[in-house]
């Protein structure tokens, strides 16, 4: 499958876990989810961008990038204050909110990871520097990670974290600034279930 198809089939199973995919149910989400919608658009924007810069016939896509990536610019004015930096790279499988409001500025994002609303992610001011983002991460609401760091994969970071720092693989953070909370965590419920209450489900582990 294409990045585009892998966006739609994440968002899919963590609305509706025991639906099958249609054509109508993608066209849904692509109505209703700015998310959704921005990392088909950045991935869209981003591959007629290769496709200009490399060889070949680069008349032909110097031609068709400016109307097309103008049309997407226009699109994206609807994603709910969303925005994605041009050089990010985003694997498959990535997720972000249904509601939007996020600022995305991490160099690279792996693959299953899942990004909260109101996420602010991007460039430590004093040196530019930007965050890189592991697989299978998943990021709360309200959080800001800024710098040139890096996040371990299987890494939950609960809503309002601010992460300047970085972490290693399986590891909960919280709180500002960042502090561990449990380690060896395995996140993949918090990543398949749209809409838990994932401080109650840490506690709730922490306690066990």
């Amino acid at each position: 499958m294409n990045p585009v198809s892998n966006y739609i089939l994440m968002a899919h199973r963590r609305r509706w876990p025991d639906r099958s995919i249609t054509l109508a149910s993608c066209l849904w989400l692509l109505a209703c989810s700015p998310g959704l919608r921005l990392l088909v658009i950045h991935t869209m924007t981003r591959w007629l961008y290769l496709k200009r810069i490399a060889g070949g016939r680069t008349w032909f896509w110097r031609i068709t990038y400016s109307p097309v990536a103008l049309l997407l610019k226009v699109a994206e004015r609807h994603t709910n204050k969303t925005d994605i930096e041009k050089y990010c790279e985003i694997e498959g499988y990535v997720c972000f909110s249904d509601q939007g409001h996020i600022m995305f500025g991490a160099v690279k994002t792996g693959s299953g990871s899942v990004i909260g609303t109101r996420v602010t992610i991007g460039r430590n001011h004093a040196d530019g520097g930007r965050p890189t983002i592991g697989r299978n991460v998943w990021i709360g609401s309200d959080c800001v990670i800024y710098g040139s760091i890096s996040i371990g994969d299987g890494a939950t970071l609960l809503p309002g974290t601010v992460l300047s720092k970085n972490i290693p693989a399986n590891i909960v953070m919280q709180g500002n600034p960042a502090r561990l909370v449990l380690q060896n965590f395995d996140n993949s419920e918090l990543r398949d279930l749209q809409d838990m209450d994932a401080i109650q489900y840490i506690k709730t582990k922490w306690e066990a």
